[in-house]
């Protein structure tokens, strides 16, 4: 059966206009009538009435709807099609499980595979800064030290207590309902602020979280070996989410561990994890919960076992591995200026999850 010619305008949007895969996803999450609807946004409730024989109501209850399937954003044009093929996939797999079409998963996933994860690693390492920044989990603040706001989870939380909204992670959703999917960790972990809370709410993909709730969650997640990523600015007001990535679902920490384009993609933290060798067990709990592959298990002078060396190549200062360090061999240390976190980010906004 040939596609619908309005599947392919949309998918021609996004620079996908021959991917077979892309239209396949675009059957599953709308039917042609809504794809043509789509093609005509922005547009007046007036005008899209009129031009597709509805009331201005019908309007705005089919854009409601629209949104509450992830299809549509607000711009400064007013509300549209996704022309990012990120934010489309992560609008619609962040939705509530109930609108998400049966099998879109696999087709993203099918659709990452095949040359997608490039394109991804592609877009992160495009400015002269890494776009996003890793925070510590706040269990692994070593002891004596003030973190600055903008990189506290509890402060930045703080600061935009006012509206913070919790929704489910767009990348381990569509990992998760893929086949032969090995990802266990937490999915409703993703904290919004600001605009993005206000449309996942508006949308019904979000739920609405104190800032008490929102750092439990903080703890969960970490605890369960997530890391906490921000957009990599000192000015808390552009810190619009916290996000809880891990390196074999992530949409962006898997592509860029795929690519070896860490470095360009993601700031550090300013800590790096220090060993004591006297106290490592060697019972080498940390080396899976590393992502980065940048903890190994040597025979270092003075110790009759392997130890836990870290790679500072490698290493991002997540501080994973303290949490899950249970003879309490490693601690955090500041190495890193103030300076080091920058106060703008140049580039398009669109590359930041």
């Amino acid at each position: 059966m040939a596609t619908d010619e309005a599947y392919i305008k949309l998918a021609e949007r996004t620079g996908h206009a021959d991917s077979k895969l892309l239209h396949q996803i675009l059957e599953k999450a709308m039917k042609p009538e809504e794809a043509r609807f789509l093609l005509e946004l922005p547009a007046s409730n007036a005008d899209l009435a009129a031009k597709f024989n509805m009331t201005e109501k019908a309007v705005e209850e089919k854009i409601h709807e629209l949104a509450r399937r992830g299809l549509v954003v607000t711009s400064r044009k007013g509300i549209r099609f996704p022309r990012d093929l990120g934010t489309l996939h992560d609008n619609i797999l962040a939705s509530v499980p109930e609108a998400i079409p049966e099998g879109i998963g696999q087709l993203w996933m099918d659709f990452y595979e095949s040359g997608w994860w490039k394109e991804i690693v592609g877009g992160l390492t495009q400015l002269p800064t890494p776009a996003l920044r890793v925070i510590l989990p706040l269990k692994a603040v070593p002891a004596g030290v003030k973190l600055l706001p903008y990189e506290s989870a509890e402060d930045i939380i703080m600061a935009h207590k006012d509206l913070i909204s919790i929704r489910r992670c767009c990348c381990r959703v569509g990992a998760q309902a893929s086949k032969g999917a090995t990802c266990k960790h937490p999915t409703f972990t993703c904290t919004q602020f600001g605009r993005r809370a206000e449309y996942d709410l508006y949308r019904g993909s979000g739920k609405k979280v104190s800032a008490d709730e929102a750092i439990a969650i903080h703890h969960e997640a970490t605890q369960a070996g997530l890391t906490p990523t921000v957009t990599n600015i000192s000015v808390m007001e552009g810190l619009e989410f916290i996000c809880y990535c891990c390196g074999d679902a992530c949409l962006v920490l898997n592509p860029i561990i795929r690519g070896d384009k860490v470095a360009a993609a993601l700031s550090p933290s300013r800590f790096l994890p220090k060993v004591d060798n006297n106290l490592c067990n060697g019972c080498k709990d940390c080396v899976p919960v590393c992502c980065f592959d940048a903890i190994e298990m040597k025979i270092v002078p003075g110790a009759k076992n392997p130890v836990a060396v870290i790679n500072k190549e490698k290493c991002v200062g997540c501080g994973i591995c303290v949490l899950k360090c249970q003879p309490k061999a490693i601690v955090m240390e500041l190495v890193r200026p103030p300076e080091f976190i920058p106060a703008t980010l140049v580039g398009p906004s669109s590359i930041v999850h």
